[in-house]
């Protein structure tokens, strides 16, 4: 028994040391090359933005490194909505800090330009890997919430009100201002009073079953609002979001259930 404990303890001698003469060469050894993170989301006022993402790379050189990236296919944004800069690691670095900018006046009205960018190659490297993680940028415009009268315009198709998340009438859209007030508009069901539903009990916007016009106030320094539709039960319903330029900053026909994304540039 003695004798076998005693070739344990030399095997695990042997490993131990083992284990402690692993060391990594951070000039000669494999380098693998990484984005510190995969998505960016860059809303864009009027003056434009930027974001900034860091490339890490496990060695260094004496001298300096160019990082090539890709624009994957995928992509839906233009070359002129966006600007890539910091592709350059200094000599003795271990990465550098990609920035990108994005074009205000490039990006579309309304919705988001998306760039997604791959990471191919970091010149002089030895026995380069690179994390495949492509990097995912989303643009998009941002513009202050105008202070005023914002109109709702609603309509039903088949001429008997609103039928949102119940077929007796149901909640209303709901504008969730970023104080915590909340505004809720819709026109009233003639289905909704017995169940005491919002669209039932007078809040509501009376109608003659198929149009209605609902007008909230936006106090000034308004820096952000939800805008929650909650569904609509027979694809009857639409609606257009009027901001008080007098532009449309929504339109919307039998919209899904959720979050409504709204123009405020209008």
């Amino acid at each position: 028994m003695k004798k076998y404990i005693l070739i344990i303890a030399v095997l695990f001698a042997f490993v131990s040391c083992e284990e402690e003469n692993v060391v990594y060469d951070s000039e000669n050894g494999q380098t693998l090359a990484n984005f510190s993170v995969s998505s960016v989301l860059l809303p864009t006022p009027t003056e434009g933005a930027s974001t900034t993402v860091d490339v890490f790379v496990s060695t260094k050189t004496d001298s300096e490194r160019t990082v090539t990236v890709e624009v994957d296919p995928s992509s839906t944004a233009t070359s002129d909505q966006y600007t890539i800069s910091g592709l350059t690691i200094p000599a003795g670095a271990f990465g550098t800090t990609l920035t990108i900018s994005s074009n205000f006046d490039a990006l579309p009205e309304e919705g988001r330009a998306n760039l997604v960018l791959n990471l191919v190659d970091v010149s002089g490297s030895n026995d380069l890997v690179i994390k495949d993680s492509p990097l995912q940028l989303e643009f998009y415009r941002e513009c202050p919430i105008t202070a005023g009268d914002w109109v709702i315009n609603m309509t039903d198709s088949y001429g008997d009100g609103w039928q949102t998340d119940s077929a007796t009438g149901g909640s209303g859209l709901t504008i969730t201002l970023g104080d915590g007030t909340v505004f809720e508009v819709g026109l009233c069901s003639p289905y909704g009073s017995a169940a005491g539903t919002f669209l039932g009990d007078g809040e509501c916007t009376p109608n003659n079953g198929s149009e209605g016009t609902a007008t909230i106030t936006i106090p000034e320094g308004t820096e952000s609002a939800e805008w929650f539709f909650p569904g609509d039960q027979y694809g009857e319903i639409g609606f257009e979001i009027i901001s008080p330029s007098g532009e449309v900053a929504g339109g919307y026909e039998s919209a899904d259930a959720g979050l409504l994304t709204i123009d405020y540039c209008k």
